[in-house]
């Protein structure tokens, strides 16, 4: 299994190098939807295939048919822990680019499968002093702080009403229609916004966006998430960012929605390429 590292090192090399995929395809279901997202260089075709229903546990459930094209092997690859390794790994990508600081607290509002991943990359990939999670399930806050002490890390609940001045790091994973953030975070903040991938859903106030550096995954964040709509600054797509192109702001907002070419870089990774 590939590293987080490892997995944004693929992203990087796919969003440079260059791949193809279409916008993805969204169909209606009685219970939710189902996505479908083709992409493909001249290595590897891959597909993967979602089911979104709100009201079933676990809500998202994912698989990735991979065909290798020299060969026309084909594999079908863990669409779930393929999806939250690397949109944590994204993420990663994003911090080890733009994070204004290097090392301090990681604070995840949001202690699923993605809040998880997410406490992993950042584990290993940066120094953290310590780890804080909210959210709403108590199993999963406990949980969550179960891994992160056994990663070795001093973990608490946040109950407060602000972020803490120590956090360098700070991850949201719900799937919220309304923030689940103050109005003011520390200067030098990392924000990754990875929850929410509606645009009637909005994880981060409005509030932030006035005073961030805003990054996106690509292009289509700009009409698929809550918080971007509309918004008159400039928001940079992470391609642009590798290739040196910077905002302004007291704080970094990377906002990611997933993407194909995302999924094309982890089966790459995944097979060995």
């Amino acid at each position: 299994m590939p590293s987080y590292r490892e997995l944004a090192e693929a992203i990087r090399r796919v969003l440079l190098e260059g791949g193809v995929a279409p916008k993805r395809q969204v169909l209606p279901l009685p219970t939710g939807q189902f996505l479908v997202m083709p992409a493909a260089d001249h290595e590897v075709a891959v597909c993967k295939l979602v089911v979104v229903e709100p009201e079933r546990t676990p809500m998202v459930q994912a698989e990735v048919w991979a065909r290798r094209l020299a060969t026309g092997e084909v594999f079908h690859l863990p669409g779930e822990e393929l999806t939250q390794r690397r949109t944590a790994a994204l993420s990663l990508l994003a911090a080890t680019l733009l994070a204004p600081r290097r090392e301090g607290a990681l604070l995840v509002v949001g202690p699923g499968a993605q809040g998880l991943a997410h406490l992993e990359a950042f584990a290993e990939a940066f120094p953290l002093t310590r780890v804080l999670v909210r959210g709403r399930g108590r199993e999963r806050v406990l949980a969550f702080l179960e891994r992160a002490r056994a990663l070795g890390l001093a973990a608490e609940e946040w109950t407060g009403a602000e972020v803490p001045e120590d956090v360098a790091f700070l991850v949201t994973a719900t799937p919220s229609p309304t923030p689940v953030l103050p109005p003011k975070v520390p200067d030098g903040v990392f924000l990754a916004a990875v929850g929410s991938y509606r645009p009637e859903m909005r994880e981060v106030p409005e509030a932030l966006l006035a005073q961030a550096a805003l990054y996106c995954d690509t292009e289509d964040a700009l009409l698929e998430a809550g918080e971007l709509q509309g918004v008159a600054r400039p928001v940079i797509p992470l391609r642009e960012a590798l290739l040196g192109r910077r905002g302004e702001g007291r704080f970094v907002l990377f906002k990611s929605v997933g993407h194909a070419l995302f999924d094309l870089a982890a089966a790459k990774a995944y097979l060995g390429l």
